[in-house]
């Protein structure tokens, strides 16, 4: 799987071991994975770009991944606490358990076995207190089991979206643009970016890291324009800048 040059900061041999490394995962869990599929997460100094594989007939057809989602963090943003939540809810990685043939992740399985246990629990005392005979009481607990398996994994797993998206959606702490819907001027402006990061490389001068600072500067602003806006003229006036700022330090 290749990736956008121009958007990516990792080499060729960080890009295949990354990947490679998410492919197995998904051959462990052959195609019984749920929703979830590979990705690589490209941390920047202004937030993460995350790659999937996107649509299965895009990925095939075009052997690309896809950016799909853009993060930018909020410039003057130093919680530790806060990127690392931001970037772990980006990953959202694989299901580590194969059971049944169904991947399933660690929070799943605690779920499930919560279910389980008051399903069976509750579902007990239901056919007890009705004066149920023994072997009738057992198939009801049975059935509660089955039934609070199904209920504990769907309740965590819909917690886990929700606290993926609530981290995302916070718009005081971080601008999440969808690679599906932006503006070809957004993709202007990230190469840009890309090129201008590039550029400075390793440098921790007080000039680089002022270009550092207009960098995450523009894309914080850009990021705004994509989620409030229709008209995207302006991300094209700061891909402009961004560009004209590469060329300035490749000079």
């Amino acid at each position: 799987m290749n990736r956008s040059e121009q958007l990516s900061t990792l080499s060729d041999r960080e890009w295949v071991e990354a990947w490679d490394k998410e492919q197995e995962s998904l051959d462990r869990l052959k195609a019984r994975r749920g929703s979830w599929l590979p990705n690589v997460v490209e941390v920047r100094h202004w937030g993460a770009l995350r790659w999937t594989t996107g649509r299965p007939e895009h990925a095939a057809g075009t052997g690309q991944a896809v950016a799909e989602t853009f993060a930018v963090l909020r410039p003057d943003l130093d919680d530790k606490a806060v990127r690392s939540e931001v970037l772990e809810a980006l990953r959202e990685r694989a299901p580590v358990r194969r059971i049944l043939g169904f991947g399933f992740r660690e929070h799943h399985i605690r779920g499930a076995a919560l279910g389980a246990v008051a399903g069976g629990v509750v579902a007990a005392a239901a056919a007890a207190i009705a004066s149920l005979g023994g072997v009738l009481v057992l198939l009801v607990a049975l059935a509660g089991v089955g039934m609070g398996l199904s209920v504990g994994t769907a309740i965590v797993h819909a917690q886990d979206q929700r606290d993926r998206k609530k981290v995302l959606g916070d718009a005081a702490m971080v601008r999440t643009v969808s690679g599906q819907f932006a503006p070809e001027h957004w993709f202007a402006l990230v190469a840009a970016a890309t090129a201008v990061s590039g550029q400075l490389g390793s440098d921790e001068s007080e000039p680089a890291q002022r270009a550092r600072a207009d960098v995450h500067g523009a894309l914080w602003e850009g990021a705004g324009v994509v989620l409030r806006s229709s008209d995207h003229s302006g991300i094209e006036v700061l891909a402009d800048r961004m560009e004209r700022l590469a060329e300035s330090l490749h000079r």
